[in-house]
């Protein structure tokens, strides 16, 4: 219970930060990027796992599924000039989804910019599921909390269709707030029948190494 509950604070505070009324990552126009490396692969806890094959139950879970990389586009679009190399970014990433080096796309420029995504497969979809894992250490500016420490994952998946909805995320580059709160993976399922579609974007930033957990 004390995790939950400490996961809805996390993710409310990330969402009650948006100014509603923006367009956010929703814009005429993009830089197009699309990438075709495989994913590598990535570590994901075992209850995490069971959330994006919807195993939430004793028959659900001796249910056999079939398991479908898909595809995922990531929007990154800045409020403030400067902070986005590009203005409007979206990245089109190959089944399964892969890693984004944000200091190829964000500046040191300080202001704000929005993360937007798109995951076709949660059309038509039977069950959808929303996952993020942190990839970042809790660290303290100005007195306050950032990040959700390292292997904590949460469930954002109403928050998340709300927000996707709206602006997108909203996130902050002063003190490179932005990578304590998206900083790591997230994770995509929608199920179709006896099909379950998955993928994941995992953000990443060399420049701010020390900012990461180990081996992301």
């Amino acid at each position: 219970m004390k995790k939950i509950v400490q996961a809805l604070f996390f993710w409310m505070f990330l969402f009650l930060g948006a100014c509603k009324g923006d367009p956010g990552y929703h814009v005429a126009e993009y830089q197009e990027v699309k990438y075709e490396d495989v994913p590598d692969d990535i570590k994901i806890p075992s209850k995490a796992w069971d959330l994006l094959e919807f195993k939430q139950n004793s028959e659900e879970a001796s249910a056999t599924k079939n398991l479908i990389f898909s595809e995922v586009s990531v929007f990154l679009v800045q409020k403030n000039p400067g902070v986005v190399e590009g203005e409007a970014v979206r990245i089109d990433m190959p089944k399964g989804g892969g890693n984004i080096d944000l200091s190829r796309y964000i500046t040191n420029q300080r202001g704000s910019f929005y993360v937007g995504f798109e995951f076709p497969a949660f059309a038509e979809a039977k069950n959808k599921k929303v996952l993020f894992v942190s990839g970042t250490r809790k660290r303290k500016i100005e007195g306050k909390i950032f990040g959700a420490g390292c292997n904590q994952f949460f469930d954002i998946t109403d928050h998340f269709f709300k927000e996707m909805k709206g602006e997108g995320i909203k996130v902050n580059t002063t003190q490179e707030r932005y990578l304590s709160v998206i900083g790591g993976t997230f994770l995509f399922s929608a199920q179709k029948d006896n099909d379950v579609l998955i993928a994941q974007v995992t953000f990443k930033n060399p420049q701010f190494s020390a900012l990461f957990c180990e081996g992301l």
